[in-house]
């Protein structure tokens, strides 16, 4: 019998990196009336009233149309904005007029990550880290891209860069822990989630992150314990509660691991999951009835869930409907279930 896992990985997220502020003196000469209308719009960027920081920015450069710094932060502003084609255009015109500025690279590198453009914005982020070698946002987005390729040696490398330069990095531990659970390396995912928790506690996919730590290895009271802190955190994090009604049910509490799954769904009347998972416990209560019920509302609302189909074939023989069982198993091994092959192999023509 199948559970659905879920669990929370890598984040990555996008940030406003705005650059200094300049100094304005007291009688403004042209340029200085350009720097004031440049900070201006740092602060309406930093507010995320994007629309505004265009405006100024497009102020400032109309009187200093050299000014690298308001041509990279309105890259960013028109980043937020959707408009990709106009913050490439910026941020390619800032490099032009200043290129020996490591933040103007690791913007050019946030604007690619937001196009999805994995190649460019890993040039970025070198020529980032070739102008300052201790910049732990590039040091940390690189470590981003060497774990979507898999290369969790490389990224752990890039992970601890980051940590190096910012020992406060609390994104920086958590994905390092991540990469270290994909090398099976449990123990050290754990110590980086610990630390992330213990630099920022109010993350709460760091706490289910160490729940599903502690529940690889089997310690069934630390990861519930985990996925709790995430729950009172945000109750409306399913993914945590999801995750501990199926460390329950692996640890055999199926009334405490039925609660949680009907949690979700007063919080989330469409889960798919959830249904299944209910399925699994009432097919484990030998309540075959109910698990070909649960399985089949999952079904309706997911139609290849493949676990879902394995569950109601388990359910339907047990109920003697033998052609409709292998008709179950079959379409889930069509998606990708290898253990209805067994039941196929046994009990279908």
């Amino acid at each position: 019998m199948r559970t659905l896992l879920s669990a929370t990985f890598i984040i990555g997220f996008i940030c406003v990196n705005a650059q200094d502020t300049v100094k304005v003196a007291g009688n403004l000469t042209p340029d200085q009336l350009a720097e004031q209308d440049y900070n201006y719009g740092l602060a309406a960027l930093k507010k995320n009233d994007c629309s505004a920081a265009v405006d100024l920015f497009s102020k400032s450069l109309a009187a200093k149309p050299n000014f690298d710094k308001a041509l990279a932060n309105r890259a960013i502003a028109y980043t937020h904005l959707k408009k990709h084609a106009e913050a490439v255009k910026d941020i390619n015109d800032a490099i032009k007029i200043n290129p020996q500025n490591p933040e103007t690279y690791f913007n050019k590198g946030l604007i690619y990550f937001e196009l999805n453009q994995k190649d460019s914005e890993n040039v970025a982020l070198d020529n980032c880290l070739k102008l300052k070698a201790d910049h732990a946002e590039a040091a940390y987005y690189k470590g981003i891209l060497l774990y979507e390729t898999s290369d969790f040696d490389k990224a752990i490398e890039f992970f601890s860069k980051a940590i190096s330069s910012n020992s406060n990095y609390a994104y920086a531990y958590n994905d390092r822990g991540s990469a270290k659970r994909a090398k099976n390396d449990n123990a050290g995912a754990i110590a980086d989630y610990e630390k992330a928790i213990s630099i920022d506690g109010s993350l709460t996919f760091i706490h289910n992150n160490l729940g599903s730590a502690y529940r690889l290895n089997k310690n069934y009271p630390k990861a519930i314990e985990a996925y709790t802190k995430a729950i009172q955190a945000n109750p409306a994090y399913l993914t945590a509660l999801i995750n501990r009604g199926a460390t329950q049910f692996e640890n055999n509490n199926l009334k405490a691991a039925q609660a949680d799954f009907e949690e979700v769904l007063k919080k989330d009347p469409n889960n798919a999951g959830a249904y299944n998972n209910l399925s699994s416990i009432a097919i484990k209560n030998k309540d075959y009835k109910k698990g070909k019920d649960m399985a089949a509302r999952s079904i309706q609302l997911d139609e290849k869930n493949g676990p879902a189909y394995y569950n109601r074939g388990i359910a339907r023989q047990m109920l003697h409907e033998e052609e409709g069982s292998c008709a179950d198993w079959k379409k889930a091994l069509e998606l990708g279930v290898e253990g209805a092959k067994a039941f196929i192999n046994s009990s279908c023509d």
